[in-house]
């Protein structure tokens, strides 16, 4: 369940930049969400015969609206200011590529999902907003919520909350601990390993 959950949520993330909300926003933002949705659902149901296909297509509506560079630096929080232009970049490649693989590979096309919102969505006064959704899958379900801004008149989601722990938190607890033991050279080893493993099967 948590697999197919985090498949489904990867298709939603992106940056962080404060704005003025227009007038509109809680709709369009609204609007930007069950469209991003439909758009994945019609891939799923598209290729649902051909698995590589659908995790193909899933990565190329992931990179329309997923900004990698800004999850990579919220990730990495204070270590990411002691690293050079070239590791930063290096590392935003490997991230990128271990998140999708991690996730879309995971997506079944064959499980049947629903989405439900809870209320609409919700701004505060640093330009962020939050939508909240369940999403069942079966009898199972997850409460799955999504952190917005806007980024070059956009609507982009930058960090996502499954039943309260936060994706861009999570990995940072784990990367944190890791250049801590090892440094950042010792997290870029295991990220590049991972990749090349996964490339493999």
């Amino acid at each position: 369940m948590r697999y197919f959950i985090s498949a489904f949520v990867a298709v939603f993330m992106v940056s962080s930049q404060a704005f003025a909300a227009p007038d509109n926003s809680a709709d369009s933002l609204m609007d930007f969400v069950k469209d991003r949705y439909s758009v994945m659902l019609d891939i799923v149901n598209k290729h649902n015969a051909n698995k590589d296909k659908m995790r193909a297509e899933l990565r190329k509506a992931m990179d329309t609206f997923v900004d990698f560079d800004e999850m990579a630096q919220r990730t990495l929080a204070g270590h990411w200011d002691t690293l050079n232009k070239k590791q930063r970049s290096n590392f935003v490649a490997e991230f990128k590529l271990m998140l999708q693989r991690t996730y879309i590979k995971k997506f079944d096309g064959d499980t049947a999902f629903t989405i439900e919102y809870r209320g609409d969505p919700e701004f505060d006064d640093k330009g962020t907003a939050m939508v909240r959704s369940v999403i069942r899958v079966g009898k199972s379900s997850a409460d799955v919520d999504y952190a917005f801004h806007v980024k070059k008149g956009k609507f982009l989601a930058y960090d996502v909350v499954i039943d309260e722990i936060s994706m861009v938190r999570n990995y940072r607890k784990q990367f944190g601990d890791i250049i801590g033991k090892e440094g950042f050279k010792g997290l870029m080893d295991r990220l590049t390993k991972r990749n090349q493993e996964e490339a493999a099967k």
